[in-house]
């Protein structure tokens, strides 16, 4: 999903709805209770983020008080360049059969999954390239999608998705007020419906960012089925969900970011908001090159995750303590069925490809 400009609009979509804020006064011990100074000169300007049970999907201007100073960091790779070379990565073919491939995909049962709220635009592009995905497999494989909390059009364009079973929460956010926990209910949903029909793999994807190329997802299975559990996409232009990522290496991004940017900027030292989300979050949303090797992670997503069925098992999605839902489920995939969790840079999902 997605985010904006310096920090991508598609983040912004991809956390629509509500807002994080960070407070910058540390005077003020309640974030909630902010008091603008409209006479502040513009050079002493500092971003306030609000921070609640989600993160990031507006970043405003916030005039204070008090200055503030940049923040720096000394190394400003991206995760993937920073990470140590990894050497026990799945066994890729190099003599891969495309034809033996697809024989193989057709003995095999891939239920799709995937959230919907206010998608009704994106649901025919979204339609057509999963389908393209699903007609792989076997002929017993299912679309599932759980819609909740619309104001367009998405529930009625969904049930016109004759090939696709439809579930709605109906309004969901009255009584699940914290969006990261309504898409975890959504989420772990949909696991528990396709748990029920034992498929091979799960494919779980954003509706608002998924456009990709059938030669793009195949490359999941150029690498040696029994030696990967999870893989997790690349995105064109820029690698945009931080969020959920956390690397292999204890020592480069295995925290959550969104917490890290609370913790500057609340501190006795003063940070600008600005700097402060531009050096934890902005530095690491750089492009992964497609021909990068895969990259084994704690914790990713970026819009689509292939999950070998048997890798979940008793593993849920949470959103509890403004966390990103995708990393409780990962870390139990990794801790209680040793599953091991990749981003494949070539599995590339693109809103402008359409091939």
């Amino acid at each position: 999903m997605k985010f904006c400009k310096l920090y991508s609009w598609r983040t912004f979509v991809y956390l629509s709805t509500t807002t994080i804020i960070v407070v910058i006064h540390r005077l003020i011990s309640d974030p909630k209770n902010l008091h603008a100074n409209e006479n502040v000169p513009a050079n002493r300007a500092m971003v306030s983020v609000e921070y609640n049970s989600m993160t990031t999907n507006r970043i405003t201007p916030w005039k204070i008080t008090e200055r503030c100073r940049p923040y720096s960091i000394r190394d400003s790779r991206p995760f993937f360049e920073r990470e140590p070379k990894q050497m026990n990565l799945p066994r890729r073919f190099s003599n891969h059969s495309r034809y033996g491939l697809l024989r193989t995909l057709k003995s095999l049962r891939l239920v799709v999954v995937a959230c919907a709220h206010n998608v009704a635009k994106e649901i025919p592009q979204f339609r057509s390239h999963v389908e393209r995905i699903i007609h792989l497999f076997h002929s017993s494989s299912r679309i599932l999608i759980f819609e909740s909390d619309s104001t367009d059009n998405t529930l009625a364009s969904l049930h016109q998705w004759t090939t696709a079973q439809v579930y709605t929460g109906g309004r969901l956010e009255p009584t699940i007020p914290a969006r990261s926990e309504r898409i975890a209910y959504c989420r772990n949903t949909l696991i528990h419906k396709a748990r029920m029909l034992e498929p091979d793999y799960l494919l779980t994807l954003d509706m608002d960012i998924f456009v990709g190329s059938l030669s793009a997802f195949l490359t999941n299975f150029d690498y040696d089925m029994k030696e990967w559990s999870v893989m997790t996409a690349n995105v064109g232009g820029f690698y945009y969900d931080i969020w959920a990522l956390r690397t292999l290496s204890e020592l480069n991004l295995n925290y959550d970011v969104w917490q890290r940017v609370w913790a500057l900027i609340r501190g006795s030292s003063k940070y600008c908001g600005e700097s402060v989300i531009d050096q934890v979050i902005g530095i690491h949303k750089k492009p992964i090159p497609t021909s990068h090797d895969l990259l084994e992670v704690r914790s990713a997503f970026s819009g689509a995750g292939l999950y070998k069925m048997s890798s979940i098992q008793n593993c849920q999605y949470s959103g509890e303590n403004s966390t990103c839902e995708h990393v409780p489920f990962h870390l139990c995939i990794r801790e209680k069925n040793r599953g091991r969790i990749f981003i494949n840079p070539s599995f590339r999902i693109d809103h402008t490809n359409d091939t």
